[in-house]
């Protein structure tokens, strides 16, 4: 990534780490001691190492919408606080737009039927309003998410894991073989999965995230 960057340049990206993604610092980094360059590496070294803790901690499950409490006798990982209310929000934005693009389309109808005469300006307006209904069924993706993760729970506690989900309509609690849960890519989405069912998926392109769900598949099979 900096390799084709002169070391004067690499040390004023590195005054400027922490406004680097954590792919970059790693790299910036691994380019610096490849050429021994004297500089002070702390900074970067000491905001490397804390976010390795955090992933280790498994604090970022938090960037895709879960927590987990860690004690000495295990885990659990449910959903966040802000991730249902921000669902809950996502879904009251979606029904009110929806039904402002209902009465668009009322309206619309209307318009037409009367034959009314418009300017371009009144017309376009009217199918802004209409086009609402296509952007309030957008926010819907926050309804199957809240009916999705209600309740939802992942354990872990003396060595036997439990995952409570719906998997159809009914929140389900099941016993897991720990030998069944692994990860799976496709394309740029990273899941967690049970078999052949999917616990929750996170940004195969985010570093962070990727070492987030291996470090959990790793704390739920050891």
């Amino acid at each position: 990534m900096y390799s084709d960057r002169t070391n004067s340049e690499l040390i004023k990206i590195l005054d400027q780490h922490s406004l680097l993604t954590f792919e970059a610092q790693l790299s910036l980094q691994d380019e610096l001691q490849k050429r021994t360059v004297v500089v002070d590496l702390s900074g970067l070294e000491t905001t490397i190492a804390n976010k390795l803790a955090q992933i280790n901690n498994l604090e970022f499950l938090k960037d895709f919408g879960f927590q987990a409490n860690k004690t000495a006798d295990g885990l659990t990982v449910t959903r966040t606080t802000k991730a249902l209310l921000t669902d809950v929000l996502a879904v009251i934005v979606g029904l009110l737009v929806f039904f402002l693009g209902i009465y668009g389309c009322i309206n619309l109808a209307h318009t037409f039927i009367n034959g009314d005469e418009l300017d371009v300006f009144t017309l376009a307006y009217k199918f802004a309003m209409a086009s609402l209904v296509f952007i309030g069924i957008s926010f819907f993706s926050g309804l199957k998410r809240l009916f999705d993760f209600y309740g939802f729970e992942l354990r872990k506690m003396n060595g036997l894991v439990s995952l409570k989900k719906r998997f159809d309509v009914k929140l389900e609690e099941v016993k897991v073989n720990p030998s069944d849960i692994h990860l799976d890519t496709n394309e740029d989405i990273l899941s967690l999965k049970l078999g052949y069912d999917t616990i929750f998926t996170s940004n195969g392109g985010n570093l962070i995230q990727t070492l987030t769900l291996k470090e959990l598949a790793k704390e739920l099979k050891a």
